[in-house]
């Protein structure tokens, strides 16, 4: 009786081990076959394996992106479906595949069961925003974007640019951005290329009450858009908002000097109310921080031939009908020249020269040079400059500028003119 049961328990083992082996060597061959990505083998591996879903959408996505052809994808889609209903990225190739025959009904409802499965993966709410788009369902898609964008940069951009294009709605679009400086300066960008100014301005209000913190540097083109459109009350205002917010760039304003960094010694920011530089043939800008006037570093100007404007420039707020005085320290090294360069100040939009400090030439120590002017009846902003005129004369040497102020004129100021 014991060895009778014992051959029993061994024969059991035997066939349980058989069974695995085929179950492992059947689990391979089709893995294999579903591997080699033709449709006979992926057929082959589901007639191996009719249960494994995967295979089944790994036939699906053949038959659709592969061969084309959504009439046969569709029932593997299906079966995919049936096999792990809990699969979002099969309920959406099936959603494609009804899409591609033209069965509204049957995406709409194989959409629906992504987001159920998923409601809160980027992906699938990316792609149900672009179906709601599609059928006019407006609130359902940007509801579908707003997912998207809270859980993925990568897709802040084209959210923005379609639902843009459906709608042109600032308000509705600002209700489902995510809580992010950034995503609301790629709005702003994207209203601004469309010459949507109001709509800008209204969106950067609301970036500015976010309680997320901002890396100013990367708002500063808002103000520099802001000036080339002529509207520098917004652009100070913008200025001054970042300000309020960056410990770091506060350091740039403030004070009765109306130049910012007047002494160079901040990083230029080439931006914003900060000096801005434009390469120039005939001269090189640097910063030199083994002479200056003031401790900390000047602007050095080595000029090798000719060229009138430096390159460098900044734009100041000023107030219309006022008077100012404008001042800078310089020295020169060996600055051959019939006419030497100058400090000067432009209109901002309109290019008027309103004054111009003396010029200077050959080797000079470190001298103050000051001039005033007055404003005109509109004038709201001035561009100051390094410049020559003329410019097409020979000029060779070397010019450093420091500690350059401009302020509103005082009495003694007046009477020295």
């Amino acid at each position: 009786m014991t060895l009778t049961l014992r051959n029993t328990a061994l024969t059991a083992c035997i066939l349980l081990a058989l069974a695995y082996t085929c179950f492992t060597v059947r689990s391979f061959q089709a893995m294999r076959l579903s591997s080699s990505l033709d449709v006979a083998s992926l057929q082959r591996a589901i007639g191996l394996e009719p249960g494994n879903a995967s295979d089944q959408d790994l036939l699906c996505r053949f038959l659709l992106f592969d061969r084309q052809d959504a009439a046969a994808a569709t029932p593997a889609c299906e079966r995919a479906t049936q096999l792990n209903p809990y699969d979002s990225a099969a309920w959406l190739d099936l959603a494609l595949a009804y899409y591609t025959r033209g069965a509204e009904a049957d995406q709409r409802r194989a959409i629906l069961a992504a987001i159920a499965v998923d409601p809160k993966t980027p992906d699938v709410a990316w792609q149900a925003a672009n179906f709601f788009l599609t059928q006019g369902e407006t609130a359902q898609a940007f509801r579908q974007f707003a997912v998207a964008m809270h859980g993925d940069p990568n897709r802040i951009g084209p959210s923005l640019a379609a639902s843009w294009r459906a709608t042109h709605d600032v308000n509705a679009i600002l209700a489902i951005l995510p809580p992010d400086p950034d995503a609301y300066l790629q709005f702003i960008r994207l209203l601004m290329a469309n010459n949507q100014w109001e709509g800008a301005h209204q969106v950067w209000s609301a970036m500015v009450l976010l309680k997320a913190p901002l890396d100013y540097r990367r708002a500063l083109f808002y103000v520099d858009a802001q000036l080339q459109q002529r509207n520098p009350s917004r652009a100070v205002e913008a200025w001054n908002q970042l300000a309020a917010r960056s410990p770091i760039l506060h350091a740039y304003t403030g004070g009765v000097n109306l130049v910012v960094n007047g002494g160079f010694d901040q990083e230029i920011l080439n931006a914003g109310f900060d000096w801005h530089y434009e390469p120039r043939g005939g001269s090189t800008p640097s910063l030199d921080v083994g002479e200056f006037h003031s401790p900390g570093r000047s602007l050095l100007i080595s000029y090798r031939g000719n060229g009138g404007d430096a390159g460098f420039f900044q734009y100041v707020p000023v107030k219309p009908n006022t008077q100012y005085t404008l001042s800078a320290w310089t020295k020169s090294e060996k600055l051959e020249t019939a006419n030497g360069p100058r400090v000067s100040v432009y209109g901002g939009y309109d290019g008027k020269l309103y004054a111009q400090t003396p010029e200077t030439t050959d080797t000079t120590p470190w001298h103050r040079l000051a001039t005033t002017f007055q404003t005109g009846p509109e004038t709201e902003i001035v561009v100051i400059r390094l410049s020559r005129d003329p410019a097409d004369t020979i000029i060779k040497g070397k010019f450093w500028v420091d500690d350059v102020d401009l302020r509103a004129a005082t009495p003694s100021a007046l009477r020295e003119k």
